[in-house]
């Protein structure tokens, strides 16, 4: 049994599964998706938008089903709709860092998309390892499961360890685990009903 178990966890050749990850998320115009996460405040559903070079909308169904916010990047502010319908309701005017617009994680909107997330990965791997497990599937479909573990001592945003599971075709994370400098888990993530390159409506962003 140890001798599979140590080739299971033994690296694999080739290259950086991180660095193509984010090449490949750098080279898109933006995505749309469900975004389903599980940490110490509880679950938190948002269908997520994002649009090149930093535009974000999320429509909330949990925990605050309804609730709609826009982040411009050319304004630097967040529009939140607590009751949604956007541009039909006068929306609060925030700055990311302000709390009401920030997950239970402490996640910043304008902070949100998964080119951060893997800039956030590579950050761990200056002081760390990388490890790409042997193939695996994720609700049936292909998928790469690469650990990044920092040296003892070390963290990002007290992240010590992420497990990430990449699309085999795309390498477009379909779930992302976080674990803290003990081991337990901070949060999972799920990203689901990916889209890539769709079709958003002209006033998607609009606030």
């Amino acid at each position: 049994m140890l001798p599979l178990l140590l080739l299971a966890l033994s690296d694999v050749p080739g290259p950086d599964p991180v660095a193509e990850a984010l090449a490949r998320i750098d080279s898109l115009s933006g995505y749309r998706l469900t975004l389903r996460s599980q940490g110490s405040g509880g679950e938190e559903i948002i269908h997520y938008s994002y649009r090149r070079p930093g535009d974000v909308r999320m429509d909330m169904e949990s925990p605050y089903r309804g609730a709609v916010l826009i982040y411009r990047h050319d304004t630097g502010k967040v529009q939140l709709w607590p009751f949604g319908s956007p541009g039909r309701r006068p929306a609060l005017s925030l700055r990311p860092t302000n709390r009401m617009v920030r997950s239970s994680q402490g996640h910043r909107v304008d902070q949100s998309d998964v080119g951060t997330l893997l800039r956030n990965v590579q950050r761990l791997q200056q002081h760390g390892s990388t490890r790409r497990l042997e193939p695996a599937t994720h609700e049936g479909r292909p998928v790469q499961h690469v650990v990044v573990e920092a040296e003892p001592g070390r963290a990002v945003h007290e992240v010590a360890r992420y497990d990430l599971w990449l699309d085999d075709e795309t390498l477009f994370p379909l779930r992302v685990a976080s674990y803290d400098r003990q081991g337990q888990r901070m949060e999972s993530v799920l990203l689901e009903d990916v889209q890539l390159e769709p079709d958003f409506p002209a006033d998607h962003f609009d606030p």
